[in-house]
């Protein structure tokens, strides 16, 4: 039996791609695509795949960040393989989308022989971290003065809070784009502050510039 596969992007000229560098492997089946996250969440409601490869952002006004469309979909089907693609160089992200569970994270740039690897290594319940993205990893979980403080120790909701705070939203801002109260995004904050050991807001905007955390 082949490999069941869906794909989801939002865009059309990386959803040719994935499914022509699939398409040449014969174990592998494409049985749906999808182009959002409600498309995505509709489709995997009613069909079995055996791995999902998924674009980290696809941007809905439900969905306003990759992490929070993740930690549905593994919480809905945890025994599904998930494989993250993405375009980004944040090695804070990654840390973050490795630590919600998913079995494969590769860049939109090394496709073409890194992800039938990703997808026989997450079938075989193994992660797969591309090379590009663990080098990026290692060099935040250096040692010495230059070591990084950890990002990991933020939740998916904290860590959607400072991102955007970090691109220059106000408080209320925030609010409005997550339909949380102004309350909530204060106390996430100031909880993302307390768990990184910052005082202040100048070290908060400090932290998220060297942590590549600007939207």
């Amino acid at each position: 039996m082949p490999i069941r596969i869906v794909l989801a992007d939002d865009h059309p000229i990386f959803l040719i791609g994935l499914r022509t560098i699939l398409s040449q492997n014969k174990a592998l089946e494409i049985i749906g695509e999808a182009s959002s996250p409600d498309q995505l969440m509709t489709f995997l409601a009613s069909n079995h795949c055996d791995v999902l490869i998924t674009d980290f952002l696809m941007p809905a006004d439900e969905q306003n960040d990759g992490l929070r469309l993740i930690e549905r979909i593994r919480r809905d089907y945890p025994q599904l393989p998930v494989i993250v693609v993405t375009m980004l160089q944040n090695p804070a992200i990654f840390s973050s989308i490795i630590n919600l569970g998913v079995k494969g994270l590769v860049s939109k740039i090394s496709l073409s022989h890194e992800l039938p690897a990703a997808i026989k290594s997450a079938c075989a319940g193994k992660l797969y971290v591309a090379d590009s993205v663990a080098k990026s990893i290692e060099v935040v979980n250096g040692v010495g003065d230059d070591r990084l403080l950890p990002i990991e120790k933020l939740s998916p909701r904290e860590l959607e809070v400072v991102r955007l705070l970090a691109s220059g939203l106000t408080s209320r801002e925030v609010s409005e784009r997550l339909n949380r109260s102004k309350q909530t995004i204060s106390a996430q904050k100031v909880s993302s502050m307390r768990k990184l050991g910052i005082k202040n807001d100048a070290a908060f905007f400090t932290y998220v510039q060297a942590h590549g955390l600007q939207s």
